[in-house]
């Protein structure tokens, strides 16, 4: 019994962590997902979805794991240099 309540409470505590960082992130990847609609791609979501996706159907997660990187990288430093302007 003392296992389950201190598992519990660490997944809520958990759960807590994550819906606040979720909460603080809400206004800059709603943002994102401007700049991104802007530029014609698709949202963060729908990426990472893909990602996740394409990892898993040719079961090739160092490439999957590359491509995303890169991307995420490349759009970090779009999303930098306009914020900069």
């Amino acid at each position: 019994m003392d296992r389950g309540l201190i598992v519990g409470a660490i997944a809520f505590a958990f759960g807590f962590a994550a819906e606040r960082l979720f909460a603080g992130l809400s206004k800059d990847i709603a943002r994102y997902d401007e700049l991104r609609a802007m530029s014609g791609e698709p949202t963060l979501a729908k990426q990472l979805l893909s990602e996740v996706a394409g990892v898993f159907s040719d079961a090739t997660l160092e490439s999957g794991t590359q491509g995303l990187v890169a991307g995420l990288t490349s759009d970090l430093v779009r999303y930098a240099r306009i914020r900069g302007m």
